[in-house]
């Protein structure tokens, strides 16, 4: 097998106290062919030092300092940088298993797929409190949202999957972080940048957006087995403090006329006309059962 570039982009802001443990993570992939974009997006901590000291114990760690602009934005810079075959993103207080990158690129090489999904875990923090809607909380007793724990998440079984496939699986779950996330994915550089497909700069699903525009693009999709990618849940995030309701629907909606499009692309308006009007109203890992693995009890902070 050949070993092509693999570009890690790390957008952080205000990250001084979680980044080295990110980094150390991604230093230590048995995948070695890897370009590391530290993207400093206006910190205003101690960010910008340590990101200089773990760059000075690794070559291929690059420090990118520039204003605070956003997340979508600083993501996009590190697209426009990477020299990388394949594109990782990397969210700055998350972590990986050694050999996650290694799964990811093998099974993009081996099938040529322009997008490669894995399983992940989503970890709670230990004295995490969660942020409830008004509308959540008055039907918490039916949705019985999950309690604090690691937890494993995937709903797409392992294979190859031609796009139409793909749409036909992820219209099943089409909210969830699994096929929503950049994260637990790996992306065809050249694909993005022969299209132009970039990140728009909205207040909430942005992720998810970003991959219904890579999909116009994609013709194979593999699903790996291996749970490699930790999130880290935080109380604090955009999503948990400034997204309403309102927000929430409007992207639905955006989201729906995109899936409706792929499908129309794919031969599928049709079969799948009822997914995608009932898509707006699917729900996400928090009231979705986890993985059935042991695994979970055992994976900890």
């Amino acid at each position: 097998m050949e070993f092509p570039l693999v570009s890690i982009l790390v957008p952080m802001y205000n990250a001084a106290g979680c980044i080295t443990r990110c980094v150390e993570s991604l230093c230590a992939q048995t995948y070695k062919s890897i370009e590391i974009l530290l993207l400093n997006d206006g910190s205003t901590d101690d960010t910008a030092a340590v990101c200089a000291r773990l760059a000075a114990k690794d070559h291929r760690i690059a420090v990118i300092d520039k204003p605070n602009t956003g997340a979508a934005d600083t993501r996009n810079r590190g697209i426009r940088l990477a020299h990388g075959k394949y594109i990782q993103f990397v969210d700055c207080d998350d972590w990986l298993a050694p050999d996650f990158t290694e799964k990811l690129v093998t099974a993009a090489e081996q099938h040529q797929a322009e997008l490669v999904v894995a399983p992940f875990w989503m970890v709670y923090p230990e004295h995490f409190v969660e942020h409830t809607r008004p509308w959540e909380k008055a039907v918490s007793v039916v949705l019985k949202r999950n309690p604090p724990r690691t937890r494993a998440y995937g709903f797409l079984p392992a294979g190859v999957y031609a796009l139409p496939d793909y749409l036909r699986q992820l219209l099943q779950k089409p909210n969830t972080f699994f096929y929503g996330v950049l994260w637990n994915k790996l992306y065809r550089r050249d694909v993005l940048e022969a299209h132009g497909v970039r990140i728009p700069q909205v207040l909430f699903a942005e992720d998810q957006l970003f991959n219904l525009e890579y999909l116009h693009f994609v013709r194979t999709v593999v699903s790996i087995p291996d749970i490699g990618y930790h999130y880290l849940q935080n109380p604090q995030s955009v999503s948990h403090t400034r997204v309403s309701t309102a927000d929430i629907l409007a992207v639905r909606r955006r989201a729906m006329q995109l899936y409706r499009t792929l499908c129309a692309e794919a031969g599928l308006s049709a079969e799948l006309r009822g997914a995608v009007l009932r898509s707006p109203f699917g729900e996400n890992e928090f009231t979705l059962p986890p993985l059935d693995t042991p695994q979970a009890h055992f994976c900890k902070l």
